[in-house]
């Protein structure tokens, strides 16, 4: 599993890394870590970076019967964990709430000072030296925790309350983000139903976070788009595996072409009715609150999302356009340490639940919860209404708010809806609840966790007012530097370039782009690869050829002239930025003419990393038998080494070969040719193979094996389509990915083949078929031409596909599937493949129109993918939890000796390096310059200790 240039596979299954700041002890999270604090002077570090886990605060806060004004009296936590929690600055109704400080105990010396209207905000404090809730690292969920009518003896009308949470703050603490210090990212607000005096009030809450690296999914919309599409409020703040497209708002009114207040939630292979449950709250920020309703909509087909102005004393006034955002999570019921349910408004019955506890309607709108052996200070609750609000012109869910409060060993959960200026009334209503422990919350279920990068448009819309249309979409990964190149086809060469080869005006244009695999970046582009001056091109394909160190892009140029009008393959090798500087980065372009007067379609190439050569397979007019394949074989510097192309599909002649594909195995040393037979012949519609040498023969030819059936042909009457192949670098196993059941399918299988010695190379099945994808006429949606590739380091491979024509409702999107190098799923959120990243105008089912590759460079999938009418995006997918099969790595141990840091790993761990870096969030490690001596059974590095924090690592 070791590959050179990749980063090290961190201890056990956890990512692990030690960092040493300011010789400060090993920290060990089973998360990815967060980014370096940017301590001001006089400052201090926050604590843990607080992705690993759920964590709860009850806060009491309190009006006071002297003034109603600006102030509050935060007299302290009643409880909070297991991450610890500090409340900066504040005044009535904004509460800047933190994460993790690196002192919980002097952070409380912040509270219980008095009816005050801030607290301090020196940077040395430290209740400052703490994380802000990010939302593009989790959802906050806050709650009520004293029922109304609540009366301070202020002078004012006694309240209800409402609560919700602001983006703005005042309150200082540190970017999860970006590590850097300074004021923003959340507060919560507290409010009271009706207009009342500013809409501000004072009382008892509590604050939920959720953080998407645990595996939560959820998210924060913003105000919809110009028709009513979801919106992130910003690109990043959701999880993996949630796409904008999931939420569509509604016309408010009806037909008016305005949107906001109502919306629809979707969550792929989700049943809302029995599924699990779902938590929201306004993040929409002014001091008049907003209020979230969600329904279960019918059969399940996801949730009504309703929002109101807490003074909304009727049904159907909704929130503007401009006050639309809210956050979300989803809890399913299979959420491990679960204690909540969705309880019947009418007669507290259970509609759905997990865990021990016993509800009771008391009253009108009051309901009585017991959980055994819980009190006011080991947990809190979230509560959401979830049903729909009676009598309205169109569905809307409820207008109903909640709140809660200890009576003895019992919670009294109340739900009221506004009524006047100042009033409120009780109303049942069915509602979610969930209970947060302290000391053990709930935490998803077993997944694969992934984070991605925000999807970006590759090629532009339009060139000087001229509408763009790009096709296909290829992706070739550098592993000599942080570069990788996308391609795609500028089927209108609105980039006016000039065919390479020719030196005349292109009509069509293979283009380039470098990109940055850590950052998605754009550094160069985009720049003419190949093209053609008589027709279009496709079916392209590019690869890195890290002998060489150039990349080889093919792609067939239908009608070329140079070649008397016929399909022929075209081919470039393309510098890399850092060698071809500010010139053209195509180093040589040329074609491959055959000797005989047919032509060519689709085109793939596999490079070999041992002596840098590579093949060239195509699909081929041959007469009489409608299409076959062939291939030839260059060496790395693009000459010819066999001169006339050999046939592929050896097991039957007649028939076409569907889009065939070619790899390189380095285990092996070889080259796969992996296709599917067509509608005539023998074997219909099957998957087969074989396998190619990567040098030719004494007499200059191509060496190619016989082909045979690759997987197990069952059932016989559903047709295997547009394979591709992988080594698995755990056992050589090929592993091929085909959709199932013709185009345009929701179902595709996994084949996992052993691979024999030379000079038969046999293909057996290593062990049962597994579906990547199980579905029916478009549920959960439609694809074709899977791509799959391989994280060596945390032991998982990801199938893409590119989703489209959902009978769901589900977005066109791309998508990933992920798997352990056994071979076995790996459980995502929901019941559906992760969405990564929407595609705007929908997606294509042709090959050749998205790819995923892994960049070691990065630690990332990248994907490419075109929306088939015009445009290619790019986005990227890294996995943070580990799967490896193999033994752990070693243990990196950390400890201090006088002013020196003291490394140490055992013996036995040949061939790792020590390296270290400044930041996780750049690619910039290097290996520690320092001896490796042994001391018993480890080894030992000693290095004197740095100012600033030093994180290092293994890597084999």
């Amino acid at each position: 599993m070791n590959q050179k240039n990749s980063p090290t596979r961190w201890r056990g299954r956890l990512g692990f890394v030690c960092a040493v700041p300011f010789l400060g002890a090993c920290v060990m999270v089973a998360a990815p870590g967060g980014p370096s604090p940017q301590v001001p002077e006089n400052g201090g570090a926050p604590g843990a970076f607080p992705n690993t886990s759920v964590s709860s605060v009850n806060i009491i806060a309190k009006g006071n019967s002297e003034a109603f004004d600006a102030r509050v009296e935060v007299v302290g936590f009643d409880g909070q964990g297991p991450i610890p929690w500090s409340l900066n600055r504040y005044n009535r109704g904004d509460f800047s709430v933190r994460l993790s400080p690196a002192d919980p105990t002097a952070a409380l010396e912040s509270l219980n000072l008095g009816f005050r209207e801030y607290a301090e905000i020196g940077v040395g404090m430290a209740v400052n030296q703490a994380w802000r809730p990010h939302p593009a690292l989790g959802v906050v969920i806050p709650t009520a925790r004293q029922n109304g009518p609540i009366d301070w003896a202020d002078g004012t009308e006694p309240f209800f309350p409402t609560i919700a949470i602001s983006q703005s703050s005042s309150g200082p603490g540190y970017n999860m983000v970006n590590g850097s210090y300074g004021n923003g990212d959340l507060d919560i607000n507290t409010g009271r139903a009706g207009t009342g005096p500013n809409g501000e009030a004072n009382f008892a809450f509590s604050v939920t976070w959720f953080p998407f690296d645990q595996g939560w999914i959820g998210g924060e919309f913003g105000n919809p788009g110009p028709a009513g599409e979801g919106v992130w409020r910003q690109a990043t703040s959701h999880a993996t595996g949630v796409t904008a497209g999931m939420l569509q708002w509604i016309e408010n009114p009806a037909g008016s072409g305005t949107f906001g207040g109502s919306a629809t939630l979707r969550l792929p292979g989700v049943n809302s009715l029995t599924d699990g449950m779902l938590f929201a709250s306004s993040s929409e920020g002014s001091s008049t609150l907003n209020i979230v309703g969600v329904a279960p909509v019918t059969e399940g087909a996801g949730w009504h999302i309703t929002i109101r102005e807490d003074e909304a004393a009727d049904a159907e006034t909704l929130a503007v356009p401009s006050q639309s955002p809210f956050q979300w999570v989803y809890i399913p019921w299979s959420t491990e340490r679960l204690l909540g349910g969705y309880i019947s408004g009418s007669d507290a019955s259970k509609l759905a639940s997990k865990g021990d506890f016993a509800v009771t309607r008391s009253a009108e709108g009051v309901y009585e919860l017991i959980v055994p052996g819980k009190n006011a200070t080991s947990g809190t609750l979230i509560l959401q209404p979830a049903a729909l609000e009676p009598e309205t012109s169109v569905p809307l869910a409820t207008r109903a708010f909640l709140s809660y409060e200890w009576s003895g060993e019992k919670m009294v959960i109340k739900s009221f809806v506004t009524t006047g200026d100042v009033t409120a009334a009780p109303r049942d209503v069915d509602f979610y609840f969930a209970w947060i422990d302290f000391a053990s919350p709930l935490a998803p279920a077993s997944s694969v966790r992934l984070r991605n990068l925000p999807a970006a448009q590759v090629t532009p819309s339009e060139v000087e007012g001229v509408a763009a249309v790009f096709k296909e979409a290829c992706v070739a990964i550098n592993t000599d530097e942080p570069e990788i190149l996308v391609t795609t086809i500028d089927e209108r060469n609105v980039g006016g370039h000039l065919d390479p080869i020719t030196g005349e005006v292109a009509t069509s244009a293979v283009v380039g782009y470098f990109y940055d695999p850590v950052t998605l970046a754009q550094t160069r582009g985009p720049f003419v690869i190949l093209g053609n001056t008589s027709g279009i091109l496709n079916r392209h394909d590019a690869k890195y050829n890290p002998v060489s160190k150039q990349y080889v892009v093919a792609a067939n140029a239908r009608t070329y002239a140079g070649a008397n009008g016929r399909a022929i393959p075209l081919i470039a090798l393309v510098n890399p930025a850092s060698v071809a500087g500010e010139a053209s980065p195509v180093a040589k372009a040329f074609f491959y003419r055959e000797t005989t007067e047919t032509d060519f379609d689709d085109v793939s190439v596999a490079v070999s990393t041992k002596n840098g050569n590579f093949l060239l397979g195509a699909e081929l007019k041959i007469t009489g038998e409608g299409e076959g394949a062939v291939g030839a074989l260059f060496d790395k510097a693009g000459t010819l080494l066999t001169p006339e192309y050999a046939r592929l599909d050896r097991l039957q002649f007649n028939g076409d070969e569907d889009d065939p594909d070619v790899v390189y195995l380095p285990k092996k040393d070889v080259f796969l040719y992996v296709v599917n037979t067509d509608v005539t012949g023998g074997l219909v519609n099957r998957v087969v193979g074989s396998i190619i040498q990567t040098v030719p023969n004494q007499a200059g030819e191509l060496q190619v094996m016989d082909e045979q059936v690759i997987g197990d042909g069952s059932p016989a009457s559903t047709a295997e389509g547009h394979p591709a192949s992988l080594e698995n670098p755990l056992n050589g196993q090929i592993i091929t990915a085909y959709d199932l059941g013709g185009n345009s399918v929701a179902a595709g299988d996994l084949a996992f083949t052993t691979l024999g010695d030379a000079p038969s190379y046999t293909f057996t099945p290593a062990r049962p078929e597994t579906p990547y994808l199980t579905g029916t006429l478009g549920n959960p949606f439609q694809h074709n031409h899977p791509q799959l590739d391989v994280d060596p380091v945390h032991g998982v491979f990801l199938v893409g596909m590119a989703a489209y024509g959902s009978s769901q409702g589900n977005p066109s999107a791309y998508t990933v599937q992920a798997f352990s190098l056994e071979g076995n799923l790996l459980s995502a959120p929901y019941g559906a493949p992760f969405f990564v990243a929407d595609a705007p105008g929908g997606n294509s089912g042709s090959a050749n129109y998205q790819n995923l590759k892994y960049s070691p460079q990065s630690g990332s999938f990248i994907a490419v993918y075109n929306n088939g009418t015009a445009a290619t995006f790019i986005t990227s997918v890294s996995v943070t939890s580990d799967h490896a099969a193999s033994s752990p790595a070693p243990s990196l141990l950390v400890s201090r000796s006088g002013g020196n840091v003291v490394l140490t790993w055992p013996t036995t761990a040949s061939g790792f390096v020590l390296e270290s870096t400044d930041s996780l969030s750049a690619v910039n490690w290097t290996a520690v310059a320092a001896a490796v001596g042994e001391e018993g059974a480890l080894k030992k590095v000693e290095v004197p200790a740095a100012g600033a924090a030093k994180f290092y690592r293994l890597r084999n």
